[in-house]
């Protein structure tokens, strides 16, 4: 009977710790997917398309406006029919008050990988040595480790700087379908790009 009655016990301390521990250990998780380095000035802001609310160009705008920047490189590629993310994204910088002449186009790319392949270059180009990456934050790690792989054979430094107001909430993330979806997607990627040497 004492036997039944340790295991017992200690199975309740054991459902009682998951119950109580499981919360910090998931926002753990979400928490890690975020990268933001420390903020410094650059050569060209690169923002990543992607998002639904137009976070990460307004991001984008703020920094240059701070002139972190003195150009953006806006990549994306399709969409739907013929539209392209990046165009769009343009508009977006052009009604927040960005210039043409700052903005530069990478209109191809159809994935993270592509983003950096394709904005490669346009950066060699314009001769940047450094970048601040913009995306959201749940895409930041997958994102900062991309661009730092490829660019780095250039020595090219990428900042890291996601979406300050965002609507990712890092804090309950498995309470709200959405943001269920970025997390479960974001390991998921991070696994295929570790495979495929990312």
């Amino acid at each position: 009977m004492k036997k039944i009655f340790i295991i017992v016990l200690t199975l309740l301390i054991v459902l009682a710790g998951c119950y109580f521990l499981a919360p910090f250990v998931l926002n753990k998780a979400a928490s890690f997917l975020i990268v933001r380095d420390e903020l410094k000035p650059a050569d060209v802001i690169v923002v990543l398309s992607g998002d639904d609310n137009g976070e990460r160009v307004n991001q984008a705008v703020l920094l240059y406006e701070k002139k972190y920047a003195p150009k953006m490189l806006l990549s994306g590629g399709p969409l739907a029919w013929n539209l392209k993310y990046a165009y769009w994204m343009k508009k977006q910088a052009n009604y927040l008050g960005v210039p043409d002449f700052a903005i530069l186009i990478e209109d191809q790319s159809r994935s993270t990988i592509e983003n950096a392949r394709f904005c490669l270059p346009i950066l060699k180009k314009t001769g940047a040595k450094k970048i601040i990456l913009v995306t959201s934050p749940a895409h930041s790690r997958r994102a900062k480790r991309t661009f730092s792989k490829i660019l780095s054979k250039d020595k090219i430094a990428a900042i890291s700087f996601p979406a300050q107001k965002t609507s990712f909430n890092s804090d309950k993330w498995w309470q709200r379908h959405e943001d269920t979806q970025l997390v479960v997607w974001e390991y998921v990627s991070l696994v295929f790009y570790f495979l495929k040497g990312y």
